[in-house]
């Protein structure tokens, strides 16, 4: 048992990256000048497409920045860090140290060995095999210890290190608890600007016109989300009014993609995603869910708050990207979101960003003020999810919980692919309402699990057809074109297109 709880405390420890590259948030929420015209200030989002998603990727990848620390939920300790009030030169110390330790080579081989003996540890506890378990576990703490991590880093392991103290004293039933930190200012979000006009005029565009029809069906959607939402805000101890961040952001489109590559309801970019634990690869790109990517949102909104210390400047890094809005502040001498928007220190989308998300709450606590009326919310989302790590065909899957494919891959929208993920051990596999123990009765019996024969590249020749295509590969043009998002915007096919073709069998 007490293998167990040491255990519990490492794997806290190593949630964290030792130097997790992220990148700044690029929401193209809102046109830049609030007398544009109502239809050019809501969000340019489109349906996502593979390769828009992936092609999004290099570029920004290239400019990524150092992420701040994996914060654990349900964290209201206390941080010495939030009651600073000169916050920058500490942020200047952190993120040099954070540079350096790109180079030190020394350190990077020490963590990677401490690593390396954890998953070894893991593994041999897995396998109940107790004594090597021990002896690594042994081996661990002496490697960690000896690590030479830069002391200024440990900003990055704070909230991890509560928490595991916060553990230990619950275990051990200890005298001393951890003290809690109850920031009075930290559970809400001030709704009033120095400018109030600029509040007024957009809370005026966005309840009138083509505006406000978005607006609306923004709203309806959300309540969808709301109980993963709210729930996970709760979780995170952060202010419910964040529920309606995603209406500036995506406008609850769920499957939405800006044109810089940001994606889901969040609109996290690949980077920040990978940074805040998400899987973003060929297979599967969490930041389509909607319970991986709130989870993801929120500690990204923790780590920002620990460091701003104020609701406003936090809203501003989200779409700005935090070392972007530090340099901001620094530059312009400015404390606060009211004097940044003075000095025009920060771009115009940053802005209005603010005032936009402030707008939208003062519209949503009081509907009917702005003409809204009555908001029929669609119902929550519903589900059940078993764990596999197994790859199995969607189609399979479909069959086994007596749905369809199109059902099952509307409940799973980070699935990229047809199956489930390849190298992703417990995979959360969302299945219909109440299907669940069918669905394990039936996969059982199947022999098969991903029966197809696999997946080929092929590329579009002169005087090729899809009818040709798909004899030449015991398939139908109908499953050709499902498989090719593509070849449902055009009308004949281009030569040199790449298309994903999936064989039948001879």
């Amino acid at each position: 048992m007490r293998l167990l709880k040491c255990f519990l405390l490492v794997f806290v420890i190593f949630s964290v990256s030792y130097t997790a590259s992220a990148q700044s948030v690029s929401s193209e929420a809102y046109a830049q000048d609030i007398d544009e015209a109502a239809e050019e200030i809501l969000p340019e989002i489109s349906t996502p497409t593979f390769s828009q998603k992936d092609a999004a990727v290099v570029d920004i990848e290239n400019r990524a920045k150092q992420d701040l620390p994996r914060i654990q939920r349900k964290s209201s300790t206390r941080n010495p860090l939030v009651v600073y009030k000169n916050v920058s030169p500490f942020i200047d110390e952190v993120e040099e140290a954070t540079q350096k330790a790109k180079t030190d080579k020394k350190a990077q081989k020490a963590t990677a060995e401490v690593i390396k003996t954890y998953q070894d540890m893991q593994k041999a506890y897995q396998e109940n095999n107790m004594k090597e378990a021990k002896k690594l576990f042994s081996k661990f703490m002496k490697q960690f210890n000896n690590a030479n991590i830069d002391p200024s880093l440990l900003f990055y392991f704070f909230d991890d290190f509560e928490s595991i103290l916060g553990k230990l004293n619950s275990i051990y039933e200890t005298s001393d608890s951890v003290e809690k930190y109850e920031n009075i200012n930290g559970t809400f979000i001030p709704l009033t600007l120095e400018d109030e006009a600029l509040v007024e005029r957009y809370i005026k565009i966005f309840s009138q016109g083509k505006s406000k029809e978005r607006m609306i069906a923004a709203f309806e959607r959300s309540g969808m989300y709301r109980e993963i939402v709210e729930t996970t805000l709760d979780d995170f101890n952060l202010p419910p009014e964040l529920k309606y961040l995603p209406i500036i952001e995506s406008l609850y489109i769920s499957g939405g993609v800006s044109r810089a590559g940001a994606a889901g309801i969040w609109q996290l970019m690949p980077s920040r995603a990978r940074a805040l634990g998400l899987k973003v690869n060929y297979w599967i790109d969490e930041r389509f869910d909607p319970e991986k990517a709130t989870e993801a949102a929120a500690l990204y909104l923790k780590q920002l708050y620990l460091m701003l210390n104020d609701w406003h400047l936090v809203l501003a890094a989200y779409n700005r990207g935090e070392y972007g809005l530090v340099r901001d502040m620094k530059y312009s001498n400015a404390s606060n979101i009211s004097e940044l928007i003075k000095r025009n220190a920060i771009p115009r989308e940053t802005q209005n960003y603010v005032p936009q998300f402030i707008a939208i709450v003062r519209i949503i606590n009081n509907p009917s003020r702005y003409g809204f009326g009555d908001i029929k919310y669609k119902e929550p989302l519903r589900y059940d999810k078993v764990r596999t790590d197994k790859v199995i065909d969607l189609k399979v899957v479909a069959e086994a919980a007596g749905t369809t494919l199109e059902e099952i891959k509307n409940l799973n929208p980070a699935l990229k692919e047809w199956n489930t993920p390849q190298g992703y051990s417990g995979f959360e596999l969302k299945l219909p309402y109440g299907s669940s123990e069918k669905f394990l009765e039936n996969i059982a019996k199947v022999k098969d699990l991903n029966p197809s024969s696999g997946f080929i590249k092929y590329t579009v020749q002169k005087g090729d057809y899809l009818g040709k295509i798909a004899a030449q590969f015991h398939t139908s043009e109908k499953a050709i074109i499902a498989d090719n998002p593509v070849l449902s915007k055009s009308k004949y096919l281009q030569p040199k297109t790449v298309l994903t073709i999936r064989p039948g069998k001879s």
